[in-house]
């Protein structure tokens, strides 16, 4: 190992990559959801590594500065909001002074001596009471990060991601306070990309280009937010990137389960300490929902003594729908019906299916736990527990069900077809189960 002595929070692991893992502070955690900030280190020695040490320390400190600041509600917004704000309260302030309305620059002037003799005063709204046309501040990548993550109202979860997200391309463009949304140029999107083409994974491996593209699609969708937001008229240079072309057969890349694998990973969940996965695998099985939409079910979501027994894919406490089309009802058949009675066993009225997983990042908990049977059977990495959704529509198409219902079963985007064909929600409910039937489901 290049390193000779111990240093805080860097071990070694079996691939022979430096990890970083330093845990955070308990009221960071809780809003994180994440129990630690974990990066491996590319540099393995000299001051290239203590280079690259300090700026991931530098960068916990600065997580945890700002997590403290949202718990204690002193987020004081980007310095174009500031600005706004600061001018708001010249004029709250000049409105109160009595006896000066005839001449309210020469009370905002008087109001700012008397400011500057106080500790601690805002230099923005003093600035703001002595020269109000002022320019406003730039916005900076920093801002539109922020306004990103408050505007789209990102649960703390994927304000994590895309913390994950923007270091990177820090670490491409520069520190994000100091980049002004204006000052964008063709250079800083190459760089980025770069940059993303160049960073491995902590197991050597470089970045598939399908995290590169889906990163760099957020990072486009941050800036122009903010340029919308922010009236600036400028290009985007994180749009239309050249990015290298993947040439592998997408067909190939997930593969549907084969029932043999299937039947496998079930014994394997039957015969673990933990009985609530193997009735989301069951229900993943018979009705090809996605994981997330399973491990966030609650009692009043399994509907059984219904015509046609089903559950109700909807937003509850629990967890949001990845899309409007997401919502809908996924018929009950063969051992899903089974899987469901046995779900609800001991669960009271309101309460979640599956309580260790009802949680922020519980979906990914369950993920993981999953994928480890998964792993313990096959170690092709094309099959995964996604696997089970692609094998509940090649079973629809294989029966000969029209896309319109695939599409309606599955909740994929293009609902809307399964909508005017087949018209009521009841409608639709009956024709899933009589394909999902006809399929064996």
């Amino acid at each position: 190992m290049a390193l000779s002595t111990k240093i805080k929070h860097v071990d070694k692991r079996p691939n022979g990559v430096l990890r970083f893992r330093r845990r955070f502070p308990k009221d960071v955690v809780e809003v994180l959801g994440e129990p630690a900030l974990q990066v491996h280190i590319k540099n393995r020695e000299g001051l290239a590594f203590h280079r690259e040490y300090q700026a991931i320390m530098q960068e916990f400190d600065r997580m945890v500065s700002e997590v403290r600041s949202r718990i204690n509600g002193n987020d004081t917004g980007s310095p174009v909001e500031r600005w706004h704000e600061a001018l708001l309260k010249r004029e709250e302030l000049v409105s109160e002074t009595i006896g000066l309305e005839d001449d309210p620059e020469f009370a905002a002037r008087e109001i700012a001596k008397g400011l500057t003799e106080q500790p601690n005063t805002d230099p923005l709204l003093l600035k703001a009471l002595l020269n109000p046309e002022a320019d406003a501040p730039k916005l900076s990548l920093r801002d539109a990060k922020m306004m990103y993550a408050r505007d789209k109202r990102l649960p703390d979860n994927e304000i994590v991601r895309l913390d994950r997200i923007t270091r990177r391309l820090e670490e491409a463009v520069g520190p994000l306070e100091k980049v002004n949304l204006e000052g964008l140029r063709r250079d800083h999107g190459r760089r980025y990309m770069d940059l993303m083409l160049k960073t491995t994974k902590s197991d050597g491996q470089p970045l598939s280009l399908a995290t590169c593209a889906k990163e760099s699609k957020i990072i486009a969708a941050m800036v122009n937010h903010a340029m919308r937001e922010g009236d600036i008229d400028t290009k985007n240079p994180f749009i239309g990137l050249p990015w290298p072309k993947d040439t592998g057969p997408k067909v190939n890349k997930k593969l549907p389960l084969p029932d043999d694998l299937i039947q496998r990973v079930e014994q394997r969940l039957d015969t673990g300490r933990t009985k609530e996965l193997p009735v989301m695998w069951r229900l993943l099985k018979g009705t090809g929902m996605r994981l997330g939409e399973v491990a966030g079910l609650s009692q009043e979501d399994i509907v059984l003594d219904a015509e046609t027994p089903h559950i109700l894919v909807r937003p509850n406490s629990i967890r949001d729908l990845k899309t409007a089309s997401s919502n809908r009802s996924v018929p009950l058949t063969g051992d899903a019906i089974t899987a469901a009675e046995k779900a609800l066993e001991g669960v009271r009225s309101g309460q979640p299916l599956f309580s260790r997983y009802a949680r922020d990042r519980g979906a990914d908990a369950a993920s993981a736990a999953l994928m480890k049977a998964v792993r313990a059977e096959t170690k092709d990495k094309r099959l995964t527990v996604h696997g089970l959704r692609h094998r509940v529509s090649d079973m629809l198409r294989d029966v000969g069900a029209p896309v319109e219902v695939r599409h309606g079963f599955l909740g994929h985007s293009s609902t809307a077809i399964a909508e005017s064909t087949y018209g009521s929600p009841r409608a639709r409910l009956i024709e899933f189960a009589r394909w999902a039937k006809k399929a064996n489901l």
